[in-house]
């Protein structure tokens, strides 16, 4: 043979470039609801660059968004509305005014909004007028004169009810008149004063 062959050994490793190890599985999500974000990374590991070699060329990491459930929205209450005209002018009414669980509206599992969707109060405390009514008429009164024509009456009163609270007075008149007992009084007969004596009938012997 003319070719002899050993091995040898260099003093010099050589170069050994690094590559990437599988992704690890993605993170989990950032958030429990809504939008949010996960992550995976890998290393440069299989195997790490050694001896001058390259090191892994790419991202070592990337996120991605991800999105659960819809987060729950919780009720909450609009402004209270004007109040409501009051039910009555007088004598203690109500007035009411009302509210919406609209800003927002419960979604998704959210809680309703706690407390009363309507408010009363009492209005028009003040007493309503009352007003007059007359009684019914009273009886005749006896006549002033029993003829030649007198005047008999009769009165009401502004009592049933009495006004009150800034109510009317009755109209009309509280007293009535009439007239009575119109015929003539009779007229008896008088005798006049007596004249004066006659001249006597006869001179002498008794006339």
């Amino acid at each position: 043979l003319n070719k002899e062959t050993k091995t040898c050994v260099s003093q010099q490793s050589c170069a050994i470039d690094g590559k990437w190890s599988p992704w690890d599985d993605w993170s989990q999500c950032s958030t429990s609801c809504g939008n949010g974000w996960e992550k995976r990374e890998r290393w440069c590991s299989q195997p790490y660059p050694q001896h001058g070699g390259r090191q892994c060329v790419g991202d070592r990491a990337e996120v991605q968004s991800c999105k659960l459930r819809p987060c729950p929205v919780h009720g909450k209450w609009s402004p209270w509305g004007d109040w409501s005209e009051c039910s009555v002018s007088c004598n203690k009414g109500q007035s009411t005014r009302r509210r919406e669980c609209s800003q927002p509206y419960p979604q998704h599992g959210g809680r309703r909004c706690v407390g009363d969707r309507t408010e009363v109060k009492s209005c028009n405390l003040r007493s309503c007028p009352v007003h007059g009514k007359w009684s019914p008429w009273g009886d005749w009164s006896e006549c002033s004169v029993s003829c030649n024509k007198g005047q008999s009456t009769r009165r009401r009163e502004c009592s049933q009810p009495y006004p009150q609270h800034g109510g009317r007075r009755c109209a009309g008149h509280t007293f009535k008149l009439q007239s009575c007992n119109v015929q003539p009084c009779p007229v008896h007969g008088k005798w006049s004063p007596w004249g004066d004596w006659s001249e006597c009938s006869v001179s002498c012997n008794k006339g």
